[in-house]
């Protein structure tokens, strides 16, 4: 959470051992002493693909909002589908970025508006197997690992 705060975040919350409606309502606090609005127009971006990240995620969808669902699990949430019509809201499912906003997303790299170095790792292909057994090992690494053709 500090390297997020290190990197443009301006608040968060640990989640660890709380329930959804516990965050929730430490989002909503932060949100009315800062002057946000507390259950509207929020896009939230779930990346984790973990049950409890996904629960946080529902649990802070409000009116007008739109989930984008980029962490992949096997995990089945339940959720009221119905809240979504009640809520004029949207759940949006991703891989990524739309190659036709590689450009924007580019010049934001390249002009460090977005830093990515800290989360990077450049390994040789020639790694790929140690690479895969070290993750399956012991999961998702601190940096997003990117292998580069070497042979």
């Amino acid at each position: 959470l500090k390297r997020a705060l290190d990197y443009g975040v301006d608040f968060t919350i640990n989640s660890r051992g709380k329930t959804a409606k516990e965050v929730q309502k430490e989002f909503r606090a932060f949100c009315k002493e800062n002057g946000y609005p507390t259950n509207v127009w929020w896009k939230i971006f779930e990346c984790t693909g973990t049950k409890p990240g996904q629960e946080i995620a529902l649990a802070l969808l409000g009116f007008v909002g739109k989930l984008i669902v980029v962490g992949f699990g096997m995990a089945s949430v339940e959720y009221n589908i119905s809240r979504l019509m009640a809520f004029d809201a949207e759940i949006i499912g991703t891989w990524g970025c739309l190659p036709k906003y590689y450009p924007i997303v580019l010049d934001m790299v390249l002009t460090k508006k977005i830093h990515i170095k800290p989360f990077v790792e450049v390994r040789p292909m020639s790694q790929i197997a140690e690479v895969f057994d070290e993750v399956h090992k012991a999961g998702s690494p601190a940096k997003r690992i990117v292998l580069t053709p070497d042979f």
